[in-house]
């Protein structure tokens, strides 16, 4: 039972790698585009879409619900 364990050095080159990932990072066209869509143009849609239909959709039931009480009013 058990074996003995092998390394595959491309597999520790990757792991290396990816834990100093801050160190090998560097600002490219590729990196500044998808910060640029991930960060700013999907949340900025997201952010257009709910201000236009704000108030278009009326999310409440219909009628009062069965649970609750019913207001009074005070006279002021």
């Amino acid at each position: 039972m058990g074996g003995y364990l092998t390394h595959d050095p491309a597999v520790e080159k990757w792991v290396r790698m990816r834990e100093s990932t801050a160190k090998h990072f560097s600002w490219n066209a590729r990196n500044v585009r998808s910060v640029g869509i991930l960060g700013l143009v999907i949340p900025g849609a997201l952010l257009y879409l709910a201000l236009e239909t704000d108030g278009q959709f009326k999310w409440a039931a219909k009628g009062p619900s069965p649970k609750a009480a019913p207001v009074e009013e005070e006279d002021a």
